[in-house]
């Protein structure tokens, strides 16, 4: 026979490993969702710094390429479908938010829009490590820095940064993930 306090500490190891299952599983999906991210954040400024006549068309083509992406598959939650009506809604929110702090703080420059909206996409990664998994958290760190370290250290290929450096980041921390 099991006494209580066997009884409660195999409820808290159950408890624990459950968890634990559901943060891997929310990584293994988040994984995919951010080398989709990573591919559209190379590709558009990769683009925006070697060739600016096609940089702002671009983003127009890339960012409902990575939207529908993110809406493939499962959610974050793990439910496949789950949330899909969200996520258009949640874009639509980023945009009107990145649309009110361009017209707030009086962004003019496409390069400073493009170091605001990465350092913003950095500190809900962080935002949402703290909630979900350290993981997220180090990936919006290192996300900050490289945007940080491109816009003081080498503002002229801030693009080339964030191209290499931020989207490379996101998808070697896609695979990191998905490997979780």
């Amino acid at each position: 026979m099991i006494d209580r306090d066997d009884a409660a500490s195999a409820l808290a190891s159950i408890d624990s490993a459950r968890e634990r299952s559901g943060e891997l599983r929310r990584y293994a999906h988040a994984g995919d969702k951010l080398i989709g991210w990573g591919l559209v954040w190379l590709i558009c400024n990769l683009c925006t710094q070697l060739i600016p006549v096609w940089g702002a068309k671009s983003w127009l083509i890339g960012v409902p390429i990575g939207i529908i992406w993110s809406m493939m598959g499962p959610g974050l939650g793990g439910g496949a479908g789950k949330g899909t009506g969200r996520y258009a809604l949640m874009a639509l929110a980023i945009f009107g938010f990145f649309a009110a702090i361009m017209a707030v703080a009086g962004v003019r420059d496409q390069l400073q829009a493009n170091a605001i909206v990465s350092l913003t996409v950095a500190t809900v990664y962080i935002v949402v490590g703290i909630w979900s998994g350290p993981r997220f958290a180090w990936i919006g760190l290192a996300l900050a820095a490289l945007v940080l370290f491109g816009w003081f250290g080498d503002p002229s290929h801030l693009y080339l940064w964030l191209a290499l450096g931020g989207g490379g980041a996101l998808i070697v921390s896609g695979l990191w993930l998905r490997r979780a």
